[in-house]
């Protein structure tokens, strides 16, 4: 018989990989010391009363065909990166928002600004299509636990 720890571990793992859990690769971000020039600016979208809202969490990403770097942009809607002088084809990526994007020119020491004002897309968003799978997986996984203990108590 498995210790309860074996249990709780394999069933775990096998709730993770049954949602495809995947790790965010980190970028390393330039440092204004390095050399390029900041990209910054504000991501704002019309909400479903056509009134003007910051959008938080938007994907920011800035492309010079050689590299790719992304930011996200907070809970007013600001978003900045420093990137390495060159021309960026700097995109805004939000479900439930058209894709927008903008050219730009970077130099050393330079800030540039550039402001999105997404339209909607009215595509619908998923809602809870993770959220319920999550939940079915915590429930089979907790049941699994309590079912390997209650056996385990019968046989001590």
């Amino acid at each position: 018989m498995k210790p309860v720890w074996y249990v709780i571990a394999v069933t775990s793992i096998l709730a993770l990989m049954i949602l495809g859990v995947k790790h965010a690769a980190a970028q390393p971000q330039l440092q204004p010391s390095q050399g390029g020039g900041l990209i910054t600016g504000n991501v704002f979208g019309f909400n479903m009363w056509n009134q003007l809202e910051p959008i938080a969490w938007a994907s920011v990403t800035a492309n010079n065909g050689v590299i790719t770097l992304t930011s996200y942009s907070s809970g007013s809607g600001y978003y900045e990166m420093y990137v390495p002088s060159g021309v960026y084809n700097v995109t805004v990526i939000e479900p439930g928002y058209l894709t927008q994007a903008s050219a730009v020119s970077v130099s050393d020491g330079s800030t540039s600004s550039i402001n999105f004002y997404l339209e909607q897309s009215h595509v619908p968003v998923p809602e809870f299509p993770s959220g319920i799978l999550l939940s079915v997986t915590l429930i089979v996984t907790l049941s699994a636990t309590l079912l390997a203990l209650r056996r385990t108590k019968r046989r001590n």
